[in-house]
């Protein structure tokens, strides 16, 4: 069992092409300040647009303010359905902490993928 948990812990996930594009059309589009655009890049429709296209003028205009000139970091964790959960972090110290979730069904070309969030990440120690 020890070996098993080792070997699985030194396995690296990682996002497929089909996620690494959504993420990237998703910050593109916010970049852009396309609301129509970003909407359509869900699979499923978002829980509450109001909410979700406050997330997204937010951080449209941070994301505006940086520039381009940010770090993009991704994880993601495999949950116990099986369903991939994916982060990404957009930070361009001090205007820009975003946070990026979404939820993959396979790392296949024919995922379902739905964006759940998309927010500025708020810094507890300030």
């Amino acid at each position: 069992m020890i070996g098993k948990l080792k070997r699985r812990e030194a396995m690296q996930i990682k996002i497929s092409g089909t996620e690494e594009s959504r993420i990237e059309r998703a910050i593109q589009a916010a970049v852009s300040g396309s609301w129509e655009e970003f909407s359509r890049l869900t699979d499923a429709p978002f829980p509450n647009d109001e909410s979700m296209k406050e997330q997204i003028d937010d951080s449209s205009r941070r994301l505006q303010q940086a520039g381009g000139n940010w770090k993009r970091g991704s994880g993601i964790e495999i949950l116990a359905d099986g369903v991939r959960f994916i982060i990404t972090r957009i930070e361009a110290p001090p205007e820009v902490d975003i946070v990026l979730s979404l939820h993959s069904t396979s790392e296949h070309s024919d995922s379902t993928i739905n964006i759940w969030t998309f927010h500025q990440q708020l810094n507890w120690e300030d």
